[in-house]
């Protein structure tokens, strides 16, 4: 898990996620994630909405000014989903 792999992930479900969410979502410690969310803040990169309630969340909603992710992408532009062997993201 990587700070732009998460950001991806969280791109393409469209959900809030918390530290504890997206390091469960990884199988990783909650610190890890708690340090790819606080990467994620961090660059500029990256358009994220906070959500405040009870337990912070935060939703990645545009990476590098792009809303959409880069699989979601190129199956826009060919109409059909990459097969694996062409190199499709893994996630």
């Amino acid at each position: 898990m990587n700070t732009h792999e998460s950001a991806e992930l969280m791109l393409e479900t469209g959900l809030f996620y918390t530290a504890t969410t997206l390091a469960r979502t990884f199988r990783e410690s909650p610190e890890k994630g708690q340090r790819v969310i606080k990467n994620i803040l961090a660059n500029a990169r990256y358009t994220v909405l906070v959500d405040h309630s009870p337990v912070k969340k935060y939703k990645v909603t545009a990476i590098d000014g792009r809303t959409m992710t880069i699989d979601q992408l190129q199956r826009k532009a060919i109409l059909i989903k990459r097969p694996c062997f062409i190199g499709a993201q893994q996630v």
